[in-house]
């Protein structure tokens, strides 16, 4: 078994330090490539979950028949999402370029989290519609709410 199998922190600190001394010929480059590549998806995944947790409040605030007591957390959580990412997109501004992917990725995903978190509370809801009634502009913009 190599050391990228057993012992994955030792296996960074020994890539990293032959990265540092540029000793590139030493490098376990298939493993390296994977791991830089995961750090990538793990930025795109955030993003599409902010997003996703971004919309499942949107379509819970606007389309509820239920109580409205859980109104102010779902806000509450929605001024989360969008914080965090305005904060992937500072930080990794290539991400603004895939919004509009993981909006449209996630809808469908939200809508079935929505009809599950509004029928564990007893809540009903009106239909959601089959596609994101929000604009990406609307949805990033902190002074927008949906109802």
């Amino acid at each position: 078994m190599s050391l990228y199998e057993t012992d994955f922190v030792k296996w960074a600190e020994e890539q990293a330090a032959l990265l540092t001394e540029r000793r590139f010929d030493l490098l376990d480059l298939d493993n390296l490539i994977e791991e830089v590549d995961d750090l990538a998806g793990r930025h795109r995944d955030a993003l599409q979950s902010q997003m996703q947790r971004l919309l499942v409040h949107f379509l819970k605030l606007t389309y509820t028949t239920g109580s409205r007591d859980p109104e102010q957390a779902w806000r509450r959580s929605a001024r989360d999402a969008r914080k965090e990412i305005d904060k992937l997109i500072h930080r990794f501004p290539s991400l603004r370029n895939r919004l509009q992917y993981e909006c449209t990725f996630s809808y469908p995903r939200a809508i079935i989290d929505a009809h599950d978190e509004l029928s564990d509370y007893g809540d009903g809801h009106e239909p959601f519609p089959e596609a994101c009634p929000w604009t990406l502009d609307e949805l990033l913009d902190h002074e927008f709410w949906p109802c």
